[in-house]
């Protein structure tokens, strides 16, 4: 290896080694939350058995059909995510739903890269652990993890790359990053679309031409959504609809219990934002996410869309800020938003420049750029009070979270330790053989997915067939406490047909028609 090239090694090197290391130690912390799960026979809820249909159909090179939501049910028509059709040749080699746990966390840990190499350079490496950890251990994040596998977990890695290319003016990359996320989700339209106008805000200062691509940008975004919403879901779904819509044509919220999305009488903007009050939780922890500095940059305005259809809908569970899978996306926007604020403090003054200079600034970022300017006598050195400044809003997402640390469902690590029904819910998983159709509740609706059709006890009613074997935990929260036995269950759900018993063990069921 030549001189010059040496030397560029070991500065890429110097530069990734320790996010490298801070984001593999977040992701094998959430790997041992997730297998701790996995082991404890967690099932917060139907969604990572939902998403192993859908995933285990892509692995086939098959549309998205989830019987769990029902015989036939298109995923395509319930959410837009098209994006996850790259999990399928993962899930071909790994066919479990435990799989989709491990990406998932691989995913945030990838996310953790480059923010936390924005901060080193911003800081040094006391920057990249103090900022790093803060990010990766986030309470979105977090939720996200214990409430297992969901689609917006794609759109993290993106949002973190895309932020970060926006506070490195970057203009192109950023988005490029953030264009895939109209195939994550739908209202992620609308997250594009906000971008474009950050985009174009941020980018005022350097011409026509680079404001118009901009708001060009944003009406993609803001096109993609309307179709996505109005054309693509009504298409696949069963009703004709959106089936989240806020205009109370809404057929569910993605959880067996879970309610309507449909919102209420529209309230004024004040109920909207503070009532019922863990609202009032959700927006603080928001912010201290931002180092509180960070509202102020243009692309904080990215939780918006997020933040408006969870407030205005009526579902309960869309309002918090300590579970589930809602504010996974709001983390990386509000470190990028920190870190933008803190990149103008820190940086020295950008003078007017040439479209030459600016043309490279697009290839190399700003931070090259700076270091190369630096190197040719430019003054790169920030006056001492803002770097304290900057140090002290960069504690603030660390002091945030281990305020709330106990909160969060990584404090509950060490109490997930296996469940001693183990050997008999793999008893039941036996008892069901490959190519059956099945119906069960939701402790080992994902396990029983790999191979099988697999459906919802709270769905099977609109089924022609009824299926083979019906799978029951008697110790499950779908049954609400009530007394259930697989055989006589089957029977009643399934009028002129028979089951019986062909397993039982410490509360696990499983019976086979015989009719």
């Amino acid at each position: 290896m030549k001189g010059p090239d040496r030397v560029a090694a070991t500065r890429l090197v110097a530069t990734w080694w320790l996010p490298t290391v801070i984001a593999c130690a977040v992701g094998a912390l959430y790997v041992c939350y997730s297998v701790a799960q996995w082991r404890a026979l967690v099932a917060p809820s139907w969604d990572l058995g939902i998403f192993t249909e859908a995933v285990q159909a892509y692995s086939r090179f098959e549309a998205p059909i989830v019987p769990i939501k029902g015989p036939g049910y298109n995923l395509l028509g319930d959410h837009f995510h098209p994006l996850l059709a790259l999990l399928g040749p993962i899930f071909r080699l790994f066919p479990s739903a435990l799989t989709l746990l491990v990406v998932q966390d691989v995913l945030i840990a990838v996310s953790v890269l480059p923010i936390a190499r924005l901060a080193q350079r911003l800081l040094g490496r006391g920057g990249v652990l103090l900022v790093g950890l803060a990010y990766g251990l986030g309470w979105g994040l977090q939720g996200a993890v214990a409430a297992q596998f969901h689609e917006v977990c794609l759109a993290v890695p993106l949002l973190a790359f895309g932020g970060v290319a926006f506070v490195e003016r970057r203009w192109g990359a950023s988005m490029a990053w953030l264009a895939p996320l109209v195939l994550v989700k739908e209202d992620l339209g609308l997250t594009v679309f906000v971008a474009g106008l950050a985009l174009a805000w941020r980018r005022r200062g350097e011409g026509r031409s680079g404001v118009l691509r901009s708001l060009a940008y944003a009406l993609f975004g803001i096109v993609a959504f309307v179709v996505t919403v109005k054309v693509l879901l009504p298409a696949m779904n069963p009703a004709g609809t959106w089936a989240y819509s806020l205009d109370g044509a809404a057929t569910g919220a993605g959880t067996p219990t879970a309610g309507t999305t449909a919102a209420r009488a529209i309230p004024s903007l004040w109920d909207i934002l503070t009532t019922p009050s863990v609202k009032l939780v959700t927006l603080l922890v928001l912010a201290a996410g931002a180092g509180s500095v960070g509202s102020a940059s243009p692309w904080f305005a990215l939780v918006l869309p997020t933040l408006a259809w969870r407030f205005a809908g009526s579902v309960e569970a869309y309002y918090g800020w300590d579970s589930w899978h809602y504010n996974a996306i709001l983390v990386p926007i509000a470190a990028c938003s920190l870190l933008d604020v803190m990149n103008q403090w820190l940086a020295p003054e950008r003078p007017s420049r040439s479209a030459a200079a600016s043309a490279l600034a697009e290839v190399v970022g700003e931070d090259a750029l700076r270091d190369l300017r630096a190197d040719q006598g430019a003054s790169a050195s920030p006056r001492r009070g803002w770097r304290v400044a900057a140090w002290a809003v960069a504690c603030v997402p660390a002091v945030s979270l281990a305020l709330t640390a106990s909160s969060l469902p990584l404090w509950k690590l060490p109490s997930l330790t296996e469940d001693p029904r183990m050997a008999a819910a793999q008893g039941a998983l036996d008892a069901v053989p490959e190519g059956a159709s099945v119906e069960t509740d939701t402790t080992l609706l994902a396990r029983l997915v790999p191979g099988r059709d697999v459906y919802w006890v709270g769905t099977t009613g609109q089924m022609d067939t009824p299926p083979e074997y019906v799978v029951i935990d008697t110790r499950s929260y779908a049954w609400g406490g009530m007394q259930v036995d697989a055989e006589s269950w089957g029977s009643s759900a399934h009028p002129g047909h028979s089951y019986e018993t062909v397993y039982a063990k410490q509360g696990f069921r499983v019976a086979r028609r015989t009719s």
